[in-house]
C-alpha cells in the first residue's frame, strides 16, 4: 500500500508521560526548544494529533451545528496543495474550528484535515464544509488507521507525517502498522503523577494488539540531561 512515511515525534518524562506538572519544569523548557527545532528539521508535510490534544490547542470550544443537514457521501477536499497540513482524529465530531487554517505561535500556518468515520454526524460534516476544513472518512464506526493513511497520501499527496500525540492516537497507528520510526526526546524529570497521558496508551474498547519492538538507531545527549533517541519500528523481516 502506498502511504506516507510516518514518524512518531514525542517529548516525554523519564516515566513516559507526555502531559503533567513536569512540563512546567526548566528541564523540559530547554528540551522543548530542541524538540521544536528538530520537528522543523524533519521537514514533514503534515502533523497529526488526537482529539484531546487538538482540543487543548482550540481551547476546548464546541462546534455550533445546524440541524437537519445533508451532505454528500465520502471525503471533502478543500485544499490539496497546502505547504503544511494539521491532521486531527475526531471521529465523534467534537472540535470547533474558526477556519480551515490552523495557526499557532512559532509554527507556520497549516490547512486542517479532520479524520472522521462514516458514522460521524452529518451536521458536523456540513459544519466542516462551511468552515473550509477538509475531512476524510476512515472506517465505519471505529477509526481505520490504514484507510486514513492511504487517503492522506492519495488525496493530499502527503509523503511524510509526524504523529505528535496523544498516547491513544500514537498507539492506534503504531498497532495498525502505520508507524515507521520513533523520535523520542526524553526529559530528565518525572513528577510521579498518575492518570497523565503516556507515550503509548491502549484503550481496550478501541484498540487491542501485541507488543511492538523497536530497533535503536541513534542517540544524542541534549543539554544537562536530556536525550534524543531515534528508533525504527521492528518488522517481521528484521526479526
Amino acid at each position: 500500500m502506498e502511504r506516507p512515511y510516518v514518524i512518531c515525534h514525542i517529548l516525554s518524562s523519564l516515566d513516559g508521560k507526555i502531559t503533567g506538572p513536569f512540563m512546567r519544569t526548566e528541564a523540559v523548557g530547554e528540551l522543548a526548544t530542541e524538540y521544536g527545532k528538530y520537528r522543523t528539521e524533519l521537514n514533514a508535510d503534515a502533523w497529526l494529533y488526537g482529539t484531546t490534544t487538538t482540543k487543548e490547542f482550540t481551547d476546548f470550544r464546541s462546534p455550533v451545528l445546524e440541524e437537519n443537514c445533508e451532505v454528500p457521501e465520502g471525503d471533502f477536499v478543500a485544499d490539496d496543495r497546502a505547504e503544511l497540513y494539521y491532521i486531527s482524529v475526531d471521529v465523534d465530531g467534537e472540535i470547533r474550528w474558526e477556519s480551515g487554517t490552523f495557526r499557532n505561535k512559532g509554527r507556520m500556518p497549516a490547512h486542517v484535515i479532520e479524520i472522521l468515520t462514516a458514522s460521524t454526524q452529518a451536521a458536523y460534516k456540513a459544519y466542516l464544509r462551511k468552515t473550509g476544513v477538509s475531512y476524510i472518512i476512515a472506517g465505519e464506526k471505529k477509526l481505520d488507521c490504514e484507510a486514513a493513511m492511504k487517503k492522506l497520501y492519495e488525496l493530499f499527496h502527503i509523503e511524510k507525517i509526524l504523529i505528535c500525540g496523544g498516547g491513544i492516537v500514537n498507539w492506534s497507528f503504531l498497532q495498525a502498522g502505520m508507524v515507521d520510526e520513533l523520535s523520542l526526546f526524553l526529559a530528565p524529570v518525572t513528577d510521579g503523577s498518575s492518570g497523565s497521558a503516556s507515550l503509548f496508551t491502549q484503550v481496550s474498547s478501541l484498540t487491542e494488539g501485541e507488543p511492538v519492538e523497536f530497533l535503536l538507531r541513534e542517540t544524542e545527549k541534549i543539554g544537562d540531561g536530556g536525550v534524543r533517541l531515534n528508533y525504527l519500528v521492528k518488522t517481521e523481516r528484521q526479526s
